[in-house]
């Protein structure tokens, strides 16, 4: 991978007829301005898929995939944006082939060659060694054949004390970045292959370069060892940032709108055996903003296929937390038996594991539904109680119908009647959930509601101080800046800052790194005004010295959130002193209630 200077990808971009390229992939028809064809990003029939040769941008209005004309070409032909912006420069006889030299004094431009290196070795020993043979024998056991090989890249660590480091020396690869990348380790002055006697698994990054390597056992003497060994974490390779298979995924996950999330690399090969190719795995890592970040820009549907032991559980649990945090409409799958993928596909065939993925899909409400009521003694009336309780909170912000679909499970599964169980509801909620009209007690609850939202309501310096710091996240990282621009929730009311994040946003989709002078050029110059206002906030952010956790992220769409949903109450409240029937009434104080309820979640 080159790093091209910004100023040479910005020249390549505007000098490219965005029209001219997408006519390759896509049938456009001009009307007005702009040119619209089906989008091939997804399944359509009315196009929805706009091109502006003005802004020099594509923009489906029915997925949102959206850019310029080097993240079109990365999206459709799967390839990395610096790939892309390499084609672009052919088409338009831009020379870029300096940032492309071997000798370039480049780092990350050497760690991915290193990389890459090391792959082509691990492959030409699985396929020219004995050992190899031994190694594909095994995978061919697990039903892994010649194809599914090589469309994941499986190579072979040989049992060789040091010859991956004498290939990497022999083509002028430097010792310090063998140890840096975690191919080799260094003992009483000797180096020593990292990796040996393991089938190896390329980790890529969603562009497809190479970032690490997980090496698992094949042989029986080796089983007293770990069964997988990972890449340590190198300046390329961050466990938090990657999921596997996300690369060969990602047009897949686009086309059929939905990722299905598994816990490991077998896994995914075992559903794509299987025809299930929008498939991912954590690698064994616990969720993080990042992977969040990383899959939100594909779908807004996740899958999650992890194991039913009692680590798998937990796993889910948490995954579905975070999840949700986003505004991902989850589904949850548990395979019976407690098998694995791989023991699934090879006991009852692919065809029948598509069919238990796609057909037993649990909403993942009647997950943590089935997880509380296990165990559950239905001779102790305080576990009972506790059960009904959790329930309650579990379903405060559904639907009507899905919240009475619950209640009369819960009535079957405790043999407590509806009735009661929705008397209990409504005293747990504080609102009649079926009422003619609102009682008292509702209307003194309302206007406790309302006293609440005045007294709870971030002030003005706050809500400014979070738009603030949001622009901050989304200048340090750009992950951060699409997890909140795909937050439909979020909105900047002060309009300096609404427009800053939406020009940080739009600078992002054209480059990979900050560049003040670019930024300055593009957003700031003809503008004195907002250039005063950008310097100070520029100042501001390069001495802070607060964190860029999910955690504070969190924290501050919460603030934006809460106000939003103060806002929305408060229009509510007028529109029910305004109601004249009570009919109006009831379907407002009920609305009130709820979106009380999801403020007290986001809190």
């Amino acid at each position: 991978m080159a790093l091209i200077p910004n100023h040479i990808i910005d020249q390549v971009i505007k000098g490219t007829d965005i029209v001219q390229v997408v006519s390759e992939y896509v049938k456009l028809e001009k009307k007005g301005k702009n040119y619209f064809g089906l989008c091939p990003f997804h399944t359509e029939k009315t196009a929805s898929f706009s091109v502006s040769p003005e802004k020099q941008i594509f923009h489906c209005f029915s997925c949102g995939e959206g850019g310029n004309v080097a993240q079109f070409i990365a999206k459709i032909d799967n390839i990395s944006f610096i790939d892309s912006i390499k084609k672009l420069a052919l088409k338009i006889n831009v020379n870029i082939d300096t940032y492309f030299d071997d000798n370039r004094n480049d780092a990350i431009s050497k760690f991915f060659d290193l990389n890459k290196f090391v792959l082509d070795y691990y492959q030409f020993a699985l396929h020219n060694t004995s050992e190899g043979k031994d190694a594909i024998k095994y995978l061919n056991q697990r039903n892994i054949d010649s194809d599914l090989i090589d469309n994941f890249n499986i190579g072979l660590a040989p049992n060789s004390v040091d010859s991956l480091y004498l290939a990497l020396k022999a083509n002028d690869f430097s010792e310090l970045l063998m140890l840096e990348l975690g191919h080799v380790i260094k003992s009483n002055k000797q180096f020593y292959d990292k990796f040996k006697n393991r089938i190896m698994f390329p980790i890529t990054d969603e562009y497809g370069s190479v970032v690490g390597f997980s090496g698992r056992t094949y042989l029986a003497s080796n089983n007293s060892e770990a069964k997988y060994i990972n890449t340590q974490e190198t300046p390329v390779f961050k466990k938090g940032e990657f999921r596997y298979n996300l690369h060969k995924a990602k047009k897949t996950i686009r086309q059929n709108k939905r990722v299905f999330l598994f816990e490991g690399f077998m896994d995914v090969i075992a559903a794509y055996r299987s025809g299930i190719f929008e498939a991912v795995a954590t690698m064994g890592t616990a969720l993080t903003v990042n992977h969040i970040g990383l899959l939100k820009k594909y779908t807004n549907n996740v899958v999650i296929c992890f194991d039913g032991d009692s680590a798998g559980v937990e796993a889910t649990k948490k995954a579905i937390e975070l999840f949700a945090s986003y505004n991902f409409k989850i589904a949850v799958v548990n395979l019976p038996n407690n098998l694995d993928p791989d023991d699934y596909v090879n006991k009852y065939g692919p065809e029948k594991y598509r069919e238990y993925l796609n057909h037993n899909q649990k909403s993942f409400k009647e997950y943590m539904y089935e997880l509380s009521y296990r165990g559950i003694n239905l001779n102790n009336i305080e576990a009972i109680d506790n059960f009904k309780r959790r329930i309650f909170q579990l379903i405060i912000s559904s639907t009507p119908t899905e919240r009475e679909l619950f209640l009369n499970k819960l009535s079957n599964d405790i043999n407590v009647s509806f009735s009661t169980l929705q008397f209990d509801y409504k005293q747990y909620t504080k609102y009649i959930y079926k009422s003619d009209k609102p009682s008292d007690i509702d209307l003194i609850n309302q206007e406790n509601v309302f006293k609440k939202i005045a007294k709870s309501r971030p002030s003005e310096k706050k809500l400014l101080d979070t738009q603030k710091l949001l622009c901050y996240f989304s200048l340090y990282n750009r992950d951060f800046g699409n997890i909140i621009n795909n937050d439909n929730r979020i909105a900047f009311k002060d309009s300096q800052y609404r427009r800053l994040f939406f020009d940080i946003s739009d600078y992002y989709n054209s480059y990979l790194n900050f560049d003040h002078d670019i930024f300055y050029e593009k957003y700031l110059k003809e503008d004195s005004a907002y250039l005063t206002f950008f310097n100070n906030f520029y100042q501001d952010y390069c001495t802070y010295k607060g964190t860029y956790t999910e955690k504070h992220l969190n924290q501050c769409l919460a603030v934006i959130i809460n106000e939003l949903i103060a806002d929305t109450i408060l229009r509510l409240k007028v529109k029910l002193n305004n109601s004249s029937t009570e009919e109006d009434k009831l379907k407002y104080s009920q609305d009130i209630i709820n979106q009380y309820q999801k403020i007290k979640v986001n809190k």
